[in-house]
């Protein structure tokens, strides 16, 4: 889902960064945070209305997402 080389609206420097934020806070894969994101943005950004809170939701979503995933990640 979540190609970082594709050019999309997750390429908008403020989700960008958003994944980034994720990513490195969660000290997960960025592709997998990506593609939670990604999810979650396409889901969201129809109704949206006012888009500057898609970032602040989006990612407190995914981080509700991860904590009722199992860790599938292997420890370092």
């Amino acid at each position: 889902m979540f190609d970082p080389t594709e050019p999309s609206s997750l390429d908008e420097p403020v989700h960008a960064h958003a994944i980034q934020a994720l990513a490195v806070e969660t000290r997960l894969p960025l592709e997998r945070v990506g593609n939670l994101y990604a999810v979650e943005l396409k889901r969201l950004l129809p109704g949206a209305r006012i888009k500057d809170y898609l970032p602040v939701l989006i990612s407190r979503r995914v981080r509700q997402i991860l904590r009722e995933q199992p860790d599938t990640t292997p420890a370092v």
